[in-house]
């Protein structure tokens, strides 16, 4: 790249007024949100995953394009400190959350319901999967570089909470009724020996989309850079609406899309001027 750079014969990065290129590009993208995470996730962080593309540049003038963009992308955010405990039982239903690997609550509802049965749900992840759309305008500033800007308008596919799932419950031996699985209640005392102890762990996820809302609109800021027929973007986008806002135990929160994606692509003429 810094050989192209310094090298701007050996580039082509636009074409004449009325050539139109298809490029197909993948890549990677940085995502977190921004907003309440805190007060609903129990904080967050940044996670990447991958993303793929396509677009058609219709040459405008030597150095000006328009575009459509097309593209899937994965966007979402790790979930720092957050836990909930299931306890759905003949004596105790509902469930109790709490944030925080040093929290009180949660150790000591762990430790219950590794002691006399329920179920512990770590969170670690929630991801988006969505396809994007819009319009953009590139301009070149230099041989080989340009700039580009646009609107795009996001839709959210899917919405899935990824938690570590451990499932402990005491089934008593000699039960009359078929099948009933139990958490012994604190003041009972109980014989662990009384009880067939079925334990189970694994990673599951929950479809959470009646928390985001279905569309979110953003503006797409990037660079290009076109080496003969290779085309390298890097582009933040500005979220323009809130992907996810309401009111839960803890109080209202408003979330927002924050992303970050570079991407490398193949130029493919399909008319040159």
């Amino acid at each position: 790249m810094a050989v192209a750079f310094f090298c701007p014969k050996e580039t082509n990065a636009q074409d004449g007024k009325g050539s139109i290129n298809f490029v197909p590009y993948v890549g990677m993208n940085y995502s977190d949100f921004s907003g309440d995470t805190q007060d609903y996730f129990g904080g967050t962080s940044g996670k990447v995953n991958f993303m793929a593309g396509a677009r058609f540049e219709f040459q405008i003038a030597k150095k000006s394009a328009f575009i459509a963009d097309i593209n899937y992308r994965r966007l979402g955010a790790t979930a720092d400190n957050y836990a909930e405990f299931i306890q759905n039982t003949p004596y105790l239903s509902g469930n109790f959350y709490a944030k925080g690997p040093n929290d009180y609550y949660a150790n000591k509802y762990r430790q219950i319901i590794m002691d006399r049965g329920g179920i512990i749900a770590d969170f670690k992840k929630v991801t988006l999967d969505c396809i994007s759309v819009g319009p953009r305008f590139k301009q070149g500033i230099t041989d080989g570089l340009s700039v580009m800007v646009g609107v795009e308008c996001s839709i959210v596919l899917s919405a899935k909470w990824h938690f570590h799932e451990i499932d402990n419950y005491g089934k008593p031996k000699n039960y009359p009724v078929e099948g009933v699985i139990i958490r012994i209640p604190d003041s009972e005392e109980f014989n662990r020996d009384d009880y067939e102890w079925i334990y189970t762990e694994g990673d599951n996820s929950r479809d959470i989309g009646d928390l985001f809302e279905n569309v979110n609109l953003a503006i797409p800021l990037g660079l290009t850079y076109d080496y003969k027929n290779f085309s390298v973007n890097a582009t933040y986008h500005l979220p323009l609406t809130k992907c996810a806002s309401g009111s839960d135990n803890w109080g209202d929160y408003s979330l927002r899309n924050q992303s970050f994606d570079f991407t490398i692509g193949y130029r493919l003429p399909l008319r040159k001027r």
